[in-house]
């Protein structure tokens, strides 16, 4: 009797822990709940690195603008960066980006550090580090990458900056351009866009919707419609515009001058 009773407490026991456990089909029932949960939360967090990214960038736009201004006030007579005279040891006519990074380094609290030049929403195709688009710039003049011809040849930049400044070259005869020019000579010096995300042409970032603040839709596509970039102005604000509000001939700035976004602030073509 003794033993019948201990065998009949080890097979409730069994039967308990048989109770207790997951069949198969509760199981799969668990696994595709948190596999749903799991497709709810992955676009929120993909929105949430992409809006982290975004803040980064403009606040590394809005210490490049302090720095430039730095630069500027340093000086007896304000000029706009020189983009155009080569840095040393290199010689060409080119619209040298790079020196950006040496002029503003000094004002930024590292003379060695690159961060405040970094992106981190500058992956691929929006990077000026990857290969191919060293190779598309180049002959479009512009040097967002050192050493030339290292990197020419998939080498690893050591100099770089994945943001565009101003180098619309001096234009006497319209009395325009930025490159090294006296700010006390520009019509609009606070609607020059002193910088913004290199390669504008590809934009990184992405806005659902917002309000058009300058000019018109001009060359807007389907593929462009939430497409954006950030833009650091002369009076140091900076600005999140959507790609065709920023690019097309029609992209006027409030005083008239034509898009794209480079000539705002300086180029009036029918005004001496």
């Amino acid at each position: 009797m003794k033993r019948s009773r201990v065998m009949d407490g080890r097979s409730e026991r069994a039967v308990r822990r048989a109770r207790a456990g997951f069949t198969l089909i509760e199981l799969l029932v668990v696994i595709s709940i948190i596999a749903v949960l799991i497709s709810l939360l992955l676009p929120s967090l993909g929105g949430a690195r992409r809006t982290a990214w975004t803040v980064i960038c403009q606040s590394n736009l809005k210490q490049l603008g302090t720095a430039i201004q730095m630069y500027m006030d340093d000086q007896k007579d304000a000029q706009f960066l020189d983009l155009t005279t080569p840095p040393e040891g290199y010689a060409g006519d080119l619209l040298w980006q790079v020196n950006a990074v040496f002029i503003l380094r000094p004002y930024l609290g590292d003379s060695t550090s690159l961060k405040p030049f970094e992106c981190p929403a500058a992956k691929d195709d929006t990077s000026v580090r990857s290969l191919d688009n060293i190779r598309y710039t180049v002959p479009f003049r512009r040097v967002f990458t050192l050493p030339i011809p290292g990197v020419l040849l998939g080498d690893p930049p050591e100099v770089w900056t994945e943001y565009w400044f101003n180098d619309s070259p001096i234009n006497r005869q319209f009395n325009s351009g930025v490159s090294g020019r006296k700010i006390r000579t520009i019509r609009n010096p606070n609607w020059v866009v002193w910088a913004t995300d290199a390669l504008d042409e590809f934009p990184r970032h992405s806005i659902r919707s917002r309000t058009i603040s300058v000019g018109t839709r001009g060359d807007r596509g389907s593929e462009f419609e939430n497409l954006a970039n950030n833009l650091l102005f002369g009076d140091l604000s900076v600005k999140m515009m959507k790609r065709f509000e920023y690019r097309p001939v029609e992209a006027t700035d409030p005083f008239g001058a034509p898009g794209p976004f480079y000539n705002w602030g300086h180029y009036y073509p029918n005004r001496r």
